[in-house]
């Protein structure tokens, strides 16, 4: 069945159905309204689950009780969409809500309520985590949110329904992945379930596992750390919930959890993965109970290893991963999912195989599974029913040495018909990165023989062969290959035409949004119109006059669509500062003196007060806008608009000061110890980089004196390893440490440093700039390309030390960035295109897309100034 429409039709035929009932497909869901139906914007509302093999029964119930009802509903379109929404790695707050009622009012919420639960009883369906249940075993699930609220720019700068509190206030709609409605909402249903243990009481599991830690959650179900009871050990527990993963002939997630089970049993003789310990099933669900290995997970080992592992261990680690490989084989096995996260390195060295759910024997009748990058391509694309021959595996053992030894992700976007091979594409990165890698270079045959494409794929003897060879070749460390102009234009010039070509001036968004994120404001830099329209007016004013059409059309989009939204966020890349920047350099750029007077005009009208400080959302951001449009227009007001934007920040971030754990020892000024984070973009960095510019042309010292404090404070918090250096993401907070982004990192730090250097001639933080922009070089392999969090935003750092110092090195080390970028490009219809952050999709997005990459690009072909900063132009050091 290719869509469920015909079942509500069908049921909407039927003698005593009411007529006039509307159905509207609003993509992924069919809405169903009766007639003269007046939508509340909020209240409690019904969700029913299903699985894709119950959902025409339940669809096909649910929508008579609903008809005699006269309750708007919606359903999931398809069979695909029921499976998405059912899937284990589904978001655990929008899981299983198959159908939405939306009940006119409390009364006929319990009476619908009733009959919807006896109309389904019986049927299957997982459980929805964001909702509580009608009863225990129910389908019939109810939370309150919105239903038909108008959609609301939030404070971060996208659109989501809001709800209204008592007094009318706008408050968020949180869907979380448990029942927790707004505290004036009070509960229609009468509790059914006594709560079987209080809120902090420790959680025991078969009367004997006692979980200290939730390792990770996912729509499958946890992954946990208890300690066994009887035996006083540590062991690891899988959850598996019933009916998540579910597919048509019934299997779900406990099928596989149970399959894995059988794959530790046949392989444990070989001591190639963790031992099985139990399993048991409690409260419907089935976990699996493994011995707790103590080791580093294999995604992790490139890190472990400082970013450089030698090619000694990166010889023993083929040998080991070969040898494991070998012996799942013998057995008469293949992985299928073979990547660094499913394997951990013991302390002594040793590989164990973890997360076997899709270990199969070859030949076996069963979906397409893995992940993209480390899947053989054949297979992946293939579609087949069955599982694939070994040579699949060693595909995957190629894509994991790769990653090991670089940190290279390995997923390619498809080109295109007619597209080039993958090992073609997997061999150029493979190459390029070789110089920088002696662990690669060591590895480098082996790597292109396992990812080459079938037939000349590599075996596993071959690649006993090849480590059989007297042990690695130490080749020293090198710089890679540069990007030579030629392929710079190439990059530029087909980003150029493909924007010409995807733009929409008849469209609520320009350019299409990144399918990975909210949709925000049609017209800001981070996922709008402005980047590219900054970047299209770069590329103007360096004589490529391609673009200037698009950019003609661009500013007639945006002089018409700002207006139409009403609320005015101060913030750089999320708010109105950066489109309005955006629009009046552009429109001076096309001497179009109309637009460029309606942006001054718009804004001053920017708030300069905001309870958030930052670049991105906030004053900072706002701030720097006013010192452009002053040095643009020479219009005083926007002197003493960025003034009291300076005055704002020094004002709200003492305030803030209390509680917060500023790391820095003393010495220096502390006055943006308020701030929660470091980067650039929600932190010290970005808010000093605001108030060193607005010290610097204002004549205001005080500002340069906490800009200089803040500098300080970043420099004594550094983590150096060598002549690198590292941040944490902010005061007290140690998750994801070695952090090198533009916006939380070394790049965005080291952004901010060498312009104070410049502005103070304080060698302390020129070395620290340096040693920022190293662990932005030593990392070009491991992120993805854009300017928020990846290479392109790094490269402008090396950029901006090149043009600060005089260096050519560091324009060098950013044109080695630039093949980075390069070896990702996809071909999309005979152009070269640099894929997303996701690394999966092509997106003009100036800040995660390739916008923000062809602007860098300009840059370094043509030289000019760093986008969305007020610099004074650096002269080359003498």
């Amino acid at each position: 069945m290719p869509n469920y429409l015909p079942i509500v039709e069908r049921v909407l035929d039927e003698p005593d159905a009411a007529a006039g009932w509307r159905v509207d497909l609003r993509e992924p869901w069919y809405l169903v309204t009766p007639p003269d139906h007046e939508p509340r914007r909020q209240g409690w509302k019904l969700h029913l689950s299903a699985t894709p093999g119950s959902a025409p029964s339940v669809l096909e119930r649910a929508a008579r009780v609903l008809l005699r009802h006269d309750c708007a509903f919606k359903f999931a379109s398809t069979p695909a969409v029921t499976a998405r929404l059912v899937s284990a790695r589904m978001d655990r707050a929008r899981s299983g809500k198959f159908l939405t009622a939306y009940p006119a009012d409390d009364d006929r919420l319990r009476a619908l309520a009733k009959d919807l639960h006896e109309a389904t009883l019986g049927l299957p369906g997982p459980a929805i985590l964001s909702d509580r249940r009608y009863h225990r075993g129910s389908l019939v699930h109810y939370r309150y949110g919105c239903f038909h609220a108008p959609l609301e720019l939030t404070d971060e700068g996208s659109y989501e329904m809001r709800l209204r509190d008592p007094d009318g206030a706008s408050v968020r709609d949180d869907r979380l992945p448990w029942f927790a409605p707004p505290p004036w909402a009070v509960d229609p249903f009468p509790a059914t379930d006594t709560p079987t243990r209080r809120r902090g009481d420790p959680v025991r599991l078969a009367d004997r596992y006692v979980v200290s830690e939730a390792i990770r959650h996912s729509n499958r179900g946890g992954v946990y750390r208890a300690r066994d009871e009887r035996t006083g050990h540590d062991v690891l527990i899988k959850e598996a919930r019933p009916h998540v993963g579910a597919d048509l002939d019934g299997r779900d997630a406990r099928d596989w959890l149970r399959h894995e089970a059988d794959m530790l049993d046949l392989l444990a003789p070989h001591v190639i993965t963790p031992q099985r310990l139990d399993l048991f099933s409690a409260g419907g669900h089935l976990f699996l109970v493994e011995e707790f290995v103590d080791g580093t997970n294999l995604q992790d080992w490139h890190r472990e290893h400082d970013g450089q592992p030698s090619p000694e261990s990166a010889w023993q680690l083929a040998g080991a991963l070969s040898s494991v490989l070998d012996r799942v084989h013998a057995v008469g096995l293949v992985l299928r999912d073979l990547k660094p996260s499913n394997v951990i390195m013991r302390s002594d060295g040793t590989p164990l195989l973890i997360d076997l759910e899709a270990a199969t024997r070859p030949g076996t009748r069963t979906a397409v599974v893995g992940t993209a990058g480390f899947v053989a391509p054949e297979y992946l694309r293939s579609g087949a029913d069955h599982a694939p021959e070994p040579s699949a595996d060693c595909f995957s053992l190629g894509a994991t040495l790769l990653h090991a030894t670089t940190g290279i992700h390995p997923v390619l976007v498809p080109d295109t018909v007619p597209g080039r091979w993958i090992g073609e594409r997997l061999a150029a990165l493979a190459h390029a990165a070789a110089p920088g890698s002696a662990a690669l270079a060591a590895l480098l045959p082996l790597v292109l023989g396992l990812t080459a494409d079938e037939p000349d794929r590599w075996t596993l003897a071959h690649t006993r062969r090849f480590l059989r060879t007297g042990g690695p070749r130490v080749a020293p460390v090198s710089a890679g290959p540069e990007l030579p102009d030629v392929d710079v234009d190439l990059l530029v010039r087909d980003g150029l035409a493909h924007l010409a070509d995807t733009m929409d001036p008849s469209g609520e968004y320009l350019w299409p949004q990144p399918s990975s994120l909210p949709h925000g404001d049609p017209c800001n830099v981070q996922t709008g119109a402005a980047g590219v329209v900054a970047l299209l007016r770069r590329a103007v004013g360096h004589g490529l006059e391609s673009a200037r059409p698009a950019l003609r059309s661009a500013v007639r989009w945006m002089r018409w669509r700002l207006p139409q939204e009403r609320r005015v966020l101060p913030g750089l890349h999320f708010g109105r500062s950066g489109a309005v920047w955006a629009l009046h350099d552009a429109a001076v750029a096309l001497g179009d003196s109309a637009t460029a007077d309606w942006a001054a005009a718009s804004a001053l009208e920017i708030p300069v007060a905001w309870p958030n400080l930052d670049v991105c959302h906030g004053v900072a951001g706002a701030g720097l806008t006013q010192l452009r449009f002053w040095h643009a227009t020479g219009d005083e007001r926007f002197a003493a608009r960025a003034a009291a934007a300076a005055d704002t920040v020094l004002r709200q971030v003492r305030l803030a000061r209390s509680g917060v754990d500023w790391l820095a020892d003393g010495g220096f000024r502390d006055d943006l110890a308020g701030l929660g984070s470091y980067g650039f973009a929600h932190g010290v960095a970005g808010v000093g980089a605001f108030l060193l510019a607005a010290g610097r042309d204002l004549g205001r010292p005080d500002l340069v004196e906490v800009a200089v404090g803040g500098g300080h404070a970043l420099c004594a918090v550094a983590r150096t390893r060598g002549d690198a250096a590292w941040w944490p993401k902010g005061p007290g907070r140690a998750e994801r440490p070695g952090l090198d982004f533009w916006c939380n990192g070394a790049s965005g730090v080291g952004t901010f440093l060498v312009r104070l250097w410049r502005e103070t001639g304080d060698a302390t933080f020129l070395d620290h700039a340096r040693r920022a922009a190293r662990a932005a070089y030593l990392d070009r392999w491991r992120l993805g390309p854009g300017i928020c969090h990846g290479v392109a935003g790094n490269a402008e750092l090396l950029l901006d030390l090149a043009q600060a110092t005089g260096e050519d090195g560091y324009r060098r080390q950013a044109a080695e960035l630039a093949t980075c970028l390069f070896t990702r490009a996809v071909r999309v219809r005979g152009r070269l295109l640099v894929p997303d952050d996701t690394l999966r999709e092509v997106c003009p997005s100036y800040q995660v897309g390739f916008a923000g990459v062809l602007d860098f690009l300009l840059r370094l072909r043509h030289g000019g100034d760093r986008a969305w900063l007020v610099d004074r132009r650096f002269p080359l050091a003498a």
